[in-house]
C-alpha cells in the first residue's frame, strides 16, 4: 500500500524548514525564485501535492469553488456544466462537482462542501433553501444560483428570459396559423418549468387562445418520447406542441415519426435551450437559444463580485434569449 507524502518528507529530501515547503507553495509568499523552484521540484520529484482543506483551515485559499450540477446524462445540463468548469479553471478555481441526483438533497451537500473551505458555490440544479443561503453568507463563501431565482434572500442569481422565450415561440406558432396548441412541461417544482408555462399562457392569451392539452414529463429524451406518443394518440387535432426544453422536444419528434405523422407539415414542435443537438438529426429544432456561455460567465462575475464586496446589493441577472428559426416549426 502506498504511503502519502507529506511536507515533513518533501523539507527533509530538501534540506529546508516545513515553514519553507509552505511558502513556496504560496503565491506571493516571501521566498527567493531559486529556492522555490528547488523546493517544487523536490516535491514533483516525489509526488507530493499540498493538501488544499489544511490550508483552508489555516485561512488561506484553497481556490474551490463547489459546482452543483445536474443530471449530466441530459443535453442543457452537460452543456452547462461544461462551461462553467471551462471558465472556472481558467480563472485558476478547482471545480468541486457535486451531481444533484433525483431525490438528493441540496442543502446537504452544500453543507458537506462548506466543510472543505469552499471559496463559493453555484447551485445550477435543486432547490436552495434560505437556511443554506443564510450558512453560505455567514461561512464567507458566496452562492450564485444558475436557472432559477430565490426571492427577498439575498442570493445572487443568473437566470435567462424564460418568459419572453415562450413568447417568442408561441408568435411564431400562431403566425403560422398554428392554434390547437399543446404544452408539454417538465418536473412541476422547477423553476424554469413554471416561469416557460406562465409565458405560453400569457403569450395564448394575448391572442385569444389557450392550452388544448397540457402533459408533464422530467426534462429526459425518453419523458418526451413517452409523453408525445401519449399526446398525439389521444385524438385531439392538436397542430403544435410546445415543449419546456430541448430533450424533450427531440423525444417528441421521435413520438411523430412513430405514429406517422410529418413534423411540421402535420404537427410543430418547439424546444427550449438551443443544445448543440438540437440541430441534428431527422428534423432539427425550432427552439429558444438560452446562453450557456453567457450564463457561466455571469455566474463566476455575480460570485468574484460578492467574494469582493460581500455587502453589495443582491443582483438578478436576466440573460438574453433569441428564437432559433429551423424545420420543426
Amino acid at each position: 500500500m502506498s504511503i502519502r507524502v507529506t511536507a515533513d518528507d518533501v523539507a527533509q529530501a530538501a534540506g529546508v524548514s516545513r515553514a519553507m515547503v509552505s511558502r513556496a507553495f504560496t503565491p506571493g509568499a516571501s521566498v527567493s525564485a531559486k529556492k522555490r523552484e528547488h523546493v517544487l521540484a523536490v516535491a514533483q520529484a516525489l509526488g507530493y501535492r499540498p493538501n488544499l482543506i489544511a490550508r483552508g483551515l489555516t485561512g488561506r485559499s484553497t481556490g474551490l469553488i463547489a459546482v452543483v450540477a445536474g443530471e449530466i446524462s441530459r443535453p442543457y445540463e452537460a452543456w452547462l456544466l461544461e462551461h462553467l468548469v471551462f471558465e472556472l479553471s481558467s480563472r485558476g478555481y478547482q471545480p468541486l462537482l457535486l451531481p444533484a441526483l433525483r431525490g438528493g438533497n441540496v442543502t446537504e451537500m452544500i453543507d458537506h462542501a462548506l466543510a472543505y473551505q469552499v471559496e463559493g458555490a453555484i447551485v445550477a440544479a435543486g432547490s436552495v433553501s434560505r437556511e443554506i443561503a443564510d450558512r453560505c453568507r455567514a461561512s464567507g463563501a458566496p452562492l450564485v444560483l444558475i436557472g432559477r431565482v430565490l426571492e427577498s434572500s439575498g442570493v445572487d442569481a443568473v437566470c435567462c428570459d424564460n418568459i419572453k422565450g415562450m413568447h417568442l415561440l408561441v408568435n411564431r406558432l400562431v403566425q403560422q396559423g398554428r392554434r390547437r396548441i399543446a404544452w408539454l412541461g417538465g418536473t412541476e417544482d422547477t423553476f424554469s418549468d413554471q416561469e416557460r408555462r406562465l409565458g405560453v399562457e400569457q403569450a395564448l392569451s394575448h391572442y385569444g387562445l389557450t392550452l388544448m392539452a397540457v402533459h408533464r414529463g422530467d426534462f429526459s429524451l425518453q419523458s418526451g418520447l413517452n409523453e408525445g406518443l401519449a399526446l398525439l394518440g389521444a385524438g385531439q387535432p392538436l397542430d403544435a406542441i410546445i415543449c419546456a426544453n430541448d430533450a424533450m422536444a427531440l423525444g417528441v419528434v421521435e413520438a411523430a415519426a412513430q405514429r406517422g405523422m410529418r413534423v411540421p407539415d402535420e404537427i410543430a414542435v418547439t424546444g427550449f435551450d438551443d443544445v448543440p443537438s438540437a440541430a441534428w438529426g431527422r428534423c432539427p429544432l425550432t427552439t429558444v437559444r438560452n446562453p450557456v456561455q453567457e450564463t457561466a460567465l455571469e455566474a463566476l462575475r455575480l460570485l468574484e463580485a460578492r467574494v469582493k464586496t460581500p455587502t453589495r446589493a443582491t443582483q438578478i441577472v436576466r440573460v438574453g434569449v433569441t428564437l432559433v428559426e429551423r424545420v420543426s416549426a
